[in-house]
């Protein structure tokens, strides 16, 4: 019986120390860099390095503010912005917004991993993976 009870306290502290850590919204603010790597069928689509400034989105305050550079010969070149929606529970980001180009839309979809995010925008009608992204939060100068 004892034995029992022992097993049953190191498979449940076990669990809880395995369980993922939950972030709040907060903790998603910052710069976030990386790649954006082309994949599909789009042949006016280019491999960019990124940088994505995250912050509270003005209009809601549930929502994480996605402003978005390239980097083009050394320097930022701003791309768009728009507002993501976190779901603390999947800890993910998501949006959708309208591709003026194609009249389709686009939906990202980023998973965030602590200080790495994977990501990837799907493209419709076609729904078809344009884009996969990987950034990591740039760490604050002390």
């Amino acid at each position: 019986m004892k034995y029992a009870v022992l097993l049953s306290l190191v498979l449940i502290f076990s669990l809880s120390a395995c369980a993922q850590k939950k972030a709040t919204i907060d903790e998603l603010f910052g710069d976030w860099t990386g790649e954006s790597k082309c994949v599909g069928s789009n042949p006016y689509c280019h491999d960019e390095i990124v940088v994505y400034h995250m912050t509270r989105a003005k209009t809601d305050a549930t929502k994480v503010n996605c402003s978005a550079d390239k980097i083009v010969d050394g320097k930022p070149e701003f791309m768009g912005e728009f507002d993501m929606t976190f779901d603390p529970e999947k800890m993910t980001l998501t949006a959708e917004f309208s591709i003026k180009r194609t009249g389709g839309r686009g939906v990202w979809l980023f998973k965030v991993d602590g200080d790495r995010m994977d990501g990837t925008l799907t493209v419709f009608p076609e729904n078809e993976i344009g884009r996969k992204v990987s950034v990591t939060r740039k760490k604050k100068d002390k």
